[in-house]
């Protein structure tokens, strides 16, 4: 009882995720409804009918809601809900802290010799298959930035049920030849072989252990990997790692065993044809989820995505798209800037053989060196083209599978590198995605001297790249934000741009999308961080905080973007990024949550949306371009999800 599974592979087969917390006068319950079961942006004809029960006892019936407040609870209530076709969901009891929170205790690892473990990004997978999500933490030790030298800790990764239990015998150890820090691991926590448990994939190195405590190349197929030398450590004096083997390996997410190692398909060759000799070009990765083909699930790694820091034409650019069958890891498709043709030091290169053969995926084409530099330090995953195969947007570019095969880009702008990115379905009755993207260049681009690069933001659609605004801005456009917060217009967007020779930043925006085109509009109290579903009205609200800090939630109240919910002993990560470890529907209705590290670092805490709602719809995880973002969201910089239906077809 209580499971309730998929009619399509697609959707992950999850349970009821009712929720029960204390509020000022009752207990306030919530709980999901699927894709099938949605009549307004899923697939059925009609709403459900749900009986709420208090203690075994029916305590009201309810047809299309998804949540209730139940006056007469307590602290010690007990609760479930069942529909009228059968299925009754897991008992639960309100939240012990009496609030709108739970915390989740952890294992944190003793300090490294270079410093404490703290908390970092965290991604979400139903490991087990039991319907229940489970988290799978990332720990950092003295993590830097790839323009910073300095040693660092091992990366440690663990995993957790909601509960607290500990699934892994061990701490996943990538060991000392992988870096920590945001650009370096990439974890895609997600079902790859269709099981009904979620895997993980990431980037490992010689040394890298997994939840067993075994070394990870022990259970490659490959004999020159299995071979591997897991003593030697490629840590240069400034504590960067610019030589030896890369690896790929997938894990079981049950317990954490490492089920095949690769060589990573995007080798590193040499730091010099990365645009520097530092590895701040080499060393930067992103990745995501994506059913390139429409028919399983792809990781889809990405490297690099800078011009060279001298001669801009230097640079590398890469992407490979891998795919596990419940046995072997197989890169099926590789793209890249670079030709192995015009590298003849192969003997100096531990990305090669002794006798010369490259141990990645061969990705170049004639004419792909003209999209170096043009990717983020994020992406997003959307079917733009309504094929039935979705694509994956990075900055400037779009990469998609053609239907002879081959991993191309299928536009690009060529307005070079950036630090965030939007997509969604804003515009009522449009059956397209408009993509936001901001941009970090401000000067003649390298290979089309022509084309004059200003800064600021556009927006596309996502489609066809086509550029249907743009706004330049006086330097740097280092954050921004598409949101529809109900001030105006289907949507709206803005970012935050430097002033070269200044240490001010400078407000570009907002603007609107309207019927008739774009309008700038006047939104006091806008930030620039991350959107989130959380009052139960149909907008967004924008989630932002201190470097640090907690973080706040404010929504727009007719005249300017008034707080309403501030998180409560728990810190930001990331930086000055100030961003939640993790910003998920995991859990009751199609609010999300907001996980963050406690500010001791031994916990978790999950905050849960407990104010009543009118609307109710299908999990936000049950969308694809969501459930992409979420896969997605952990990478370098982090960027919240965004959906692929549009909530203005409610009003």
């Amino acid at each position: 009882m209580g499971r309730y599974f998929a009619p399509g592979e697609r959707f992950e087969r999850l349970d009821r995720g009712l929720v029960a917390m204390k509020v000022a006068d009752g207990v306030f319950l919530s709980w999901r409804i699927f894709d099938w079961e949605d009549p307004e942006f899923g697939t059925a004809k009609e709403p459900l009918t749900f009986m709420v029960f208090r203690d075994g006892k029916q305590i009201a019936e309810l047809s299309g809601k998804t949540n209730y407040l139940d006056q007469d609870g307590a602290m010690d209530s007990e609760y479930a809900v069942m529909t009228t076709g059968g299925g009754e969901s897991k008992p639960v009891r309100p939240f012990p802290s009496g609030k709108n929170w739970f915390d989740i205790p952890l294992a944190r690892p003793a300090d490294s010799p270079y410093g404490p473990y703290t908390i970092s990004d965290v991604s979400v997978g139903d490991l087990d298959g039991d319907g229940v999500y489970e988290l799978v933490v990332k720990w950092d030790s003295a993590g830097k930035d790839n323009s910073i030298p300095g040693m660092t800790g091992n990366v440690l990764l663990d995993a957790y049920k909601l509960d607290g239990t500990r699934l892994w015998e061990h701490p996943v150890d990538l060991g000392v030849n992988i870096r920590a820090g945001a650009h370096y691991t990439q974890v895609l926590v997600y079902d790859f072989d269709q099981d009904g448990k979620s895997e993980i994939i990431l980037k490992t190195a010689p040394g890298s252990k997994d939840g067993k405590g075994r070394f990870v190349n022990m259970v490659s197929a490959a004999p020159d990997i299995r071979q591997t030398d897991n003593t030697k450590d490629f840590r240069d004096t400034r504590g960067m790692v610019l030589d030896g083997d890369e690896f790929l390996t997938i894990f079981r997410g049950e317990d954490g065993a490492a089920l095949d190692t690769i060589y990573y398909p995007n080798q590193r060759i040499d730091t010099k044809i990365w645009g520097d000799d530092a590895g701040n070009r080499s060393e930067r990765y992103t990745a995501a989820v994506a059913w390139l083909d429409g028919k399983r699930p792809y990781a889809f790694l990405m490297r690099g995505y800078y011009w060279g820091r001298k001669i801009r034409t230097r640079g590398r650019q890469c992407a490979c798209a891998v795919t596990f069958d419940g046995a072997r890891l197989k890169c099926r498709h590789s793209f890249d800037t670079f030709s192995l043709r015009s590298f003849t030091e192969r003997g100096s290169s531990s990305s090669f053989t002794p006798q010369g053969r490259y141990k990645g995926v061969k990705g170049y084409h004639r004419g792909n060196i003209k999209y170096i530099g043009e990717g983020n330090h994020n992406c997003a995953v959307a079917d733009v083209d309504r094929d039935g195969r979705e694509e994956v947007l990075t900055g400037a570019l779009c990469y998609k599978l053609s239907r002879w095969n081959r991993l191309k880009v299928k536009w690009c702008t060529f307005r070079g590198h950036g630090d965030a990115l939007h997509i969604g379905a804003y515009r009522p009755r449009h059956r397209g995605y408009d993509f936001f993207t901001v941009h970090e260049c401000g000067s003649k681009h390298p290979f089309l001297e022509s084309l004059k690069l200003d800064y600021g933001f556009s927006v596309l659609d996502a489609g066809t790249g086509r550029t249907l605004f743009h706004q330049a801005s006086p330097g740097d456009m280092g954050r921004g934000m598409m949101a529809d917060v109900g001030a105006g217009g289907w949507y709206q967007f803005w970012g935050i741009s430097e002033v070269e020779g200044h240490e001010e930043r400078v407000e570009v925006g907002p603007f609107a999308r309207t019927a008739d085109g774009f309008e700038p509009l006047d939104i006091p109290g806008v930030s620039t961080n991350f959107r989130i579903f959380w009052d139960g009205d149909l907008y967004d609200e924008l989630l932002d905080g201190e470097n640090g800090g907690p973080l706040e939630v404010t929504s727009w109240n007719g005249e300017r973007m008034e707080s309403i919910f501030r998180t409560e002993g728990c810190v930001s990560i990331n930086g000055t990024k100030a961003v939640p470890c993790l910003q998920a529907d995991i859990l009751g209705d199609w609010r999300e949550e907001i996980i963050m590290a406690r500010e001791d670092n031994n916990a978790l805490r999950v905050f849960v949306s407990d104010i009543p709602t009118e609307y109710s719809f299908k999990t936000l995880m049950h969308d694809p371009v969501y459930r992409a973002g979420v896969a997605a969201e952990q990478t370098a910089y982090n960027q919240p999800p965004h959906i692929g239906f549009c909530l203005r077809e409610l009003l």
